[in-house]
């Protein structure tokens, strides 16, 4: 990150930050929450005099530890996908930039049924409708792809199809989207290798123990370009089953949720979800493998 980018040769990112990606099987089909007009659930106008936040007149935003693409430097800063989504929220709810206070979560404490120590929670967090009988969802900010990630200097860099990739060992994360993706796009036509986190996946690349990563896209774009730079994105795998939407985390019935949907879909519709996906997570020209 960059005030504070670990090293590139350390394996703490790969193991730490890409292996806390929320992805999950297409079995778990998304399931977008109904929002209603300007109002909340009380039928009061999005506001921050209005919203019960657990303190009034602040947001309170839960993350865990920041890695790019989502966070650069501090999740105060601003900077990376989901820091700047949260303000633009915040703003459309009608809090001012002092008025976002951060704290530090796991990934189970956002996913469990538990009470939450915050108001919502930007994390990667796939929607599923498993996850959606413990949490709220906001509607969906990022539809996500799973991308293909081969070493500059591997037997397929200069790959640019499924078929270039026959017989290659392809890691993927266990039980997470790539396997399936990989599984439907090649079927018995490569050798996939499932590893526990993406990190430990992109360590194997760089080391040449496979020669393929299959990750979420924008998650490979920065893993590519930040922490293991001798790698390169090549293109997505078609897409299987339903769209692998995310949404942030809201505690379960939450009197929140309609009108920070509302904000997402305001978002969506004037551009401003477009313009920071183009920013930070730099994948609209990643095109697809045939």
């Amino acid at each position: 990150m960059r005030p504070s980018r670990p090293a590139l040769a350390a394996t703490l990112v790969p193991a730490v930050a890409l292996g806390l990606a929320a992805c999950s099987s297409p079995d778990d089909a998304p399931e977008t929450p109904e929002t209603s007009a300007a109002t909340d659930a009380a039928g009061g106008e999005c506001s921050p005099e209005t919203l019960p936040t657990l303190t009034e007149g602040t947001l309170t935003v839960a993350a865990g530890e920041p890695y790019e693409p989502w966070y650069v430097g501090e999740p105060t800063s601003g900077e990376g996908f989901e820091s700047a989504l949260v303000y633009a929220v915040a703003s459309e709810l009608g809090y001012a930039e002092e008025d976002v206070e951060w704290v530090t979560v796991t990934f189970e404490q956002i996913i469990s049924p538990a009470i939450k120590p915050f108001d919502i929670a930007a994390y990667q967090t796939t929607i599923t409708e498993e996850r959606a009988e413990a949490v709220d969802f906001s509607s969906p900010y990022l539809t996500s792809r799973q991308g293909v990630i081969v070493a500059d200097e591997g037997d397929f860099a200069g790959a640019s199809t499924l078929a270039d990739l026959e017989g290659a060992r392809v890691g993927v994360t266990a039980s997470q989207t790539s396997l399936d993706a990989a599984e439907a796009a090649w079927g018995d036509a490569v050798e996939i290798v499932p590893f526990n986190a993406a990190g430990d996946g992109m360590t194997a690349l760089s080391s040449g123990t496979i020669d393929a990563m299959v990750m979420d896209v924008d998650q490979g774009v920065a893993a590519s370009t930040v922490y293991f730079p001798d790698t390169q994105v090549i293109g997505t795998l078609p897409a299987t089953g339903e769209p692998e939407q995310l949404g942030l985390v809201l505690d379960k019935d939450s009197e929140l949720t309609d009108c920070v949907s509302q904000a997402v879909e305001a978002l969506e519709a004037d551009g401003t979800l477009a313009e920071l996906r183009t920013e930070w997570l730099k994948s609209d020209d990643v095109p697809e493998l045939s």
